[in-house]
């Protein structure tokens, strides 16, 4: 567990105030009414672990496709506590009002979920696809408070609300929203693929191989002889080109390299039925299923199939079967298996 989140991030959200309801107070003097909000960018941790303010520790965060935010120092009351009256915005404050207290929160500079699309854990900003409609605001009470953008990592916010009511941040991508409560820190309509404790990062599976595989047509016949030294699959609850899986499913990719032959005038062509997948149910097909020759390979052959499987599944099992399209590169008729191949199986846990 990270000590210290001292990060330097460039300033990103400029100091806004905002007031929804019509208190006609003062920044510098009278009491401060619900609802009004002030954000601003920060640069360093305003709490430390350990002390009051610090709540690093009570896994309060979201995270989606583009975004990731946690909470980091908290604090609710009529007053801002001198240890925050430091960070832009929050030391000219006034008290709130006799039935309205402050939440305050700070995101973390670096937070431990990792968007879906981030490439590299340690770039925030490497993302392999662009977030599509994303969009952030605060639900307190009957209030919706909308957001420039979404919280920058280091920025800060406090909002007004009435004494022990809950304030929603809330962040919206491609249509799936999910809050995060700026008092008790707990989720609200998570997405629950990514905080059920299974991988969505690479997995790896044992290679498919066949020997001596016998096909013929009128003219000629082979014995082939092929296995795939690479098998990887991971989950996602989002892909760019389907948006967001069903729900109570995960998308379940799964790639591995197979011969194609080309060499022996003919081509060893995989189809859908090659490969299916079973996690807690009957084998499915693949929804997706696509084909690309590997660059200085000599033929070698990059398939990509995509399933749907149960998002509260913590494996499943590949069935292949490399089933397909024997082509005859010199024309003529076409080869066929003397014998259909058996089915290999494999075991993936997430």
């Amino acid at each position: 567990m990270q000590t210290t989140q001292d990060k330097f991030i460039k300033p990103l959200i400029p100091l806004t105030l905002l007031t929804l309801a019509a208190s006609g107070c003062s920044l510098l003097g009278e009491k401060t009414e619900a609802y009004e909000l002030v954000t601003g960018d920060g640069a360093s941790a305003l709490c430390t672990n350990g002390d009051d303010l610090w709540f690093f520790d009570q896994d309060a965060a979201i995270v989606g496709p583009h975004f990731s935010l946690a909470l980091l120092c908290h604090h609710a009351g009529a007053a801002i506590p001198e240890a925050l009256a430091a960070a832009e915005g929050l030391g000219e404050l006034p008290e709130a009002a006799g039935d309205v207290e402050w939440l305050v929160n700070q995101f973390a500079l670096s937070p431990e979920l990792v968007a879906e699309s981030q490439v590299d854990p340690d770039d925030p900003a490497a993302l392999e696809s662009e977030a599509v409609g994303l969009a952030a605001w605060i639900e307190a009470g009957e209030e919706r408070i909308e957001l420039d953008a979404v919280p920058a990592p280091g920025a800060h916010l406090a909002v007004a609300v009435p004494e022990g009511e809950d304030a929603v941040l809330w962040v919206e991508e491609d249509g799936r929203a999910q809050g995060l409560s700026l008092r008790s820190g707990e989720r609200v309509d998570p997405v629950a693929a990514y905080y059920d404790g299974r991988t969505l990062g690479p997995v790896m599976g044992d290679e498919f191989g066949y020997e001596e595989v016998a096909v013929a047509n009128g003219d000629n016949a082979w014995r082939l002889t092929c296995g795939s030294s690479f098998v990887e699959s991971d989950r996602s609850a989002w892909r760019p080109e389907e948006g967001w899986a069903e729900p109570g499913t995960v998308f379940l990719d799964v790639r591995f390299n197979w011969c194609s032959y080309a060499d022996a005038a003919l081509r060893w062509n995989l189809d859908e039925s090659a490969l299916t997948v079973q996690a807690g149910g009957e084998p499915v097909a693949a929804t997706a299923w696509s084909s690309e020759e590997l660059p200085d390979t000599d033929g070698t052959m990059r398939y990509t199939a995509v399933f749907a499987v149960p998002e509260d599944a913590a494996g499943a099992t590949l069935v292949f079967t490399p089933v397909g399209d024997l082509e005859n590169l010199d024309g003529g008729d076409g080869y066929a298996f003397v014998d259909t191949p058996a089915a290999t199986e494999r075991e993936l846990v997430f």
